[in-house]
Formats: structure tokens, C-alpha cells, sequence
């Protein structure tokens, strides 16, 4: 008997507690982003608004309310006028591991009125920073090739301009009727070409990123060349990309590579290297080639 009058005391006090929990308890009000869309300038010298935004890094209040993988609906304690910013997040050089917002995006400001168990729709945009320097930018479009043929163990040194609908990078838009195209044509071999320009990058003060949208039969690895003078070092390979039927994305972050102490005072050449390993039917595709620093 003592023991069940002990059960029925400790269940009246947990019972009394919930209540006096559910009194207090904070009912959130949500916000819901499907996705993050880029806007580029209409003049042409950001090329293209082809993104790979993946995550949504959310301040509250100026507070970090978390890192969410989009789409994402994210409660919020807050009620009443509330500022949401909304930063763009990468995956750096494909890597799922390695996430970051991505520095040239700037942020998405909204100011709302949050109520409780309401959701609040925001259809983000970005656009990049204004400090943003494009150094380099192909996209095809002039149906000029910025790349030249470089590699010793090169056999294919043909970067030709498609303007197969099949083979264009979202074809039919506005700016997209050519990109760039290499053609194994059955066979082994191994492809390179690298940028003409030679980049003087900062140092130690800025991110460098390279961008690239690529459909590709065999993988292909972006890098850089270390020049001095004359002379080119061996290359550095930054990015490795999957063969892939669908266009992707990469963000390649260049920074640390150019920021080795082995390179210091040296410029750079950015190449791009494929190996077809059988005879086999292997295409590349390529566009919005872009390298930005601050």
C-alpha cells in the first residue's frame, strides 16, 4: 500500500510539473526557405547566374540560428518584428564534408513580423558583392576560346565550341548558345589546356575561387601552374571532378594552394586535364568558367 501511495505522489508531482513546463513553454513561429536564387547583372561582366547554392546560413537578430540544408522550414523563437539574414552556402570542391558560405554572395535581408505556429515563406536571392573582381571569365558566348593546349603528356589539345542543343548549358536561355567541348573520339588519350592569362593573385588577403559548370564521360582535375619568369612548375591539382550525365557545379577554392609558401612570389596558370583510359566514346562539356577574388 505505502509503495503505491509513493507511485501515486511521484505521478501527481510529475503531473504538476508538466503543467507548470507546458505554461512555460515557447511556441515557435517558422520560417520556410525552398531555395536560394543568384542575380547577376544584366551588363554581361558576372556571365552567368548558375549556382549550386546548397545551404541557408540563417542570423536572427544578428544571432547564428544554425546551418540548413535547403529546402529547410526552421523554427523560431522570436516573435514580432525580427531581422532574418539568409548567407548562401557551397559545398567547397564538391567535398559534402566541407561547407562554407561563400564569400562573394552577399546576404539576403528580410524584416518580418513572426506569430506563433505561422510560417513565413522567403524567396532568397543574392547577387555577388560589388568588391567582387571577375579576373577571368568564359563562357563561349564570343565563340573565342581563352585556353590554350599545355601538358607533356598531352595527345588531345582540341577545345572546340558547341552549339548543340543537346550539348549547351541550359540551352535556349539568354546568353546560353555555345559552350566549350573536348572529344575523345573513341579513343585513349589525355587532354589539357590551360588559361592564356598568367593571374598575379593577392596574397594572404583575399579568397580566390574558381567556378565551372562540366558534363562529363571521364572525370576531369582542375589546378593551377606556378610560373616564374619562364619557367612552370609542376602542376597543382586542386579539384577532381566525378564523370557526371547531368551539368554540375563546382566551387574550387584556389586560396590556399596560392597561398603555399612554395609558391610565394610566383603567378599562376589555371589548367584543365582529363584522361580518356579506354577507347571509349568520352565527351567533356564545360561553361561559365569564372575566377573571382576581392
Amino acid at each position: 500500500m505505502q509503495l503505491i501511495k509513493s507511485y501515486l505522489y511521484i505521478l501527481f508531482i510529475f503531473l504538476l510539473s508538466c503543467k507548470a513546463f507546458d505554461k512555460d513553454e515557447i511556441i515557435p513561429s517558422y520560417i520556410y526557405i525552398p531555395k536560394i536564387d543568384l542575380e547577376v547583372s544584366n551588363d554581361g561582366t558576372q556571365g552567368s547566374n548558375a549556382h549550386d547554392i546548397k545551404d541557408a546560413w540563417i542570423l536572427v537578430n544578428g544571432s547564428l540560428a544554425g546551418v540548413f540544408e535547403l529546402p529547410c522550414k526552421v523554427p523560431v523563437l522570436n516573435k514580432g518584428e525580427t531581422e532574418i539574414i539568409i548567407i548562401a552556402g557551397i559545398k567547397v570542391n564538391g567535398q559534402s564534408n566541407n561547407r562554407k558560405f561563400y564569400p562573394f554572395y552577399d546576404t539576403c535581408r528580410k524584416i518580418l513580423n513572426l506569430k506563433e505556429r505561422q510560417i513565413d515563406t522567403i524567396n532568397a536571392k543574392v547577387k555577388y558583392k560589388s568588391t567582387t573582381k571577375f579576373v577571368w571569365k568564359e563562357d563561349f558566348e564570343d565563340l573565342a576560346v581563352s585556353l590554350e593546349k599545355t601538358g607533356i603528356t598531352r595527345t588531345i589539345d582540341t577545345l572546340n565550341i558547341t552549339s548543340e542543343p543537346s550539348e549547351v548549358f541550359n540551352y535556349g536561355k539568354t546568353g546560353n548558345k555555345f559552350s566549350g567541348k573536348v572529344d575523345f573520339r573513341a579513343k585513349k588519350g589525355t587532354f589539357e589546356n590551360s588559361s592564356i592569362s598568367i593571374f598575379d593573385f593577392p596574397r594572404n588577403t583575399s579568397e580566390i575561387y574558381m567556378e565551372v559548370n562540366y558534363k562529363s564521360d571521364v572525370p576531369i582535375n582542375f589546378g593551377l601552374y606556378p610560373t616564374s619568369g619562364s619557367s612552370i612548375d609542376v602542376g597543382i591539382p586542386v579539384y577532381m571532378s566525378y564523370t557526371t550525365d547531368e551539368w554540375k557545379k563546382a566551387y574550387i577554392r584556389l586560396s590556399p594552394d596560392v597561398n603555399s609558401s612554395s609558391n610565394a612570389g610566383k603567378k599562376f596558370r589555371i589548367f584543365i586535364n582529363a584522361v580518356n583510359a579506354e577507347d571509349k566514346n568520352a565527351v567533356i562539356l564545360l561553361d561559365n568558367i569564372k575566377v573571382l577574388h576581392f
